[in-house]
């Protein structure tokens, strides 16, 4: 009996997961000293093919994730409407698939056309199934000057009528150096930005749209 019970509790857990409203659109918030922004959007594909996505990143971004992936950071390179964008570039990656750990070499320029400053960003890479929903996770796990913490999610949710729906959240909490620079609306027309940018583009690669592989 207690068997069963237990059973039943979790399938229950699971359908109130499957069916839980999801808010679409993009919002970020500051609090307790980080940068909290979550990006959701429906998807007109099954969870499937956006799980494939999802794995798509997750190989591609292993080795050489600007040629293997332009179709991921598409129109997010500049942002032409905001004075004084920060520029950001990948000087190179490595991950170890037995540890889960990656090291990206950062560019990242104050201004356009400002030769950039490089940083090594040292954290975790993982894609699991976690409540019926493929994740992909990014941790940073080195303190670095511009950044303190970081992590990194990108989740495929079940929709009814054979449809999916993208959740994209980002938690970051910028060292000294930067934490300079960004007040709460910068944020938004810099990070918010080409986080938004970055769930749509994953939105459009899962409906099919093969126009940002070039």
């Amino acid at each position: 009996m207690r068997l069963f019970l237990i059973s039943l509790w979790l399938f229950t857990c699971s359908l109130v997961g499957f069916s839980q409203k999801l808010e679409v659109g993009t919002k970020s918030k500051y609090s307790d000293g980080a940068y909290h922004t979550t990006s959701v959007y429906m998807v007109d594909a099954p969870v499937s093919r956006l799980d494939a996505v999802l794995h798509e990143i997750y190989m591609g971004i292993q080795n050489q994730p600007t040629k293997n992936l332009k179709w991921l950071w598409k129109n997010l390179g500049h942002h032409d409407n905001v004075e004084n964008d920060i520029a950001f570039s990948e000087r190179g990656f490595s991950f170890d698939p037995a540890t889960s750990k990656y090291v990206l070499k950062l560019g990242v320029a104050m201004k356009k056309g400002d030769n950039p400053m490089l940083f090594n960003v040292e954290g975790d890479m993982k894609e699991f199934y976690s409540g019926g929903r493929k994740n992909l996770l990014l941790t940073v796990t080195k303190r670095i000057k511009i950044l303190d913490n970081a992590r990194f999610s990108i989740v495929s949710v079940p929709q009814p009528g054979g449809k999916s729906a993208i959740q994209v959240k980002s938690d970051l909490d910028f060292g000294w150096f930067f934490s300079m620079f960004f007040s709460e609306s910068r944020y938004r027309s810099i990070m918010e930005w080409r986080i938004q940018g970055l769930t749509m583009n994953i939105k459009k690669r899962a409906e099919g749209d093969t126009s940002s592989n070039y």
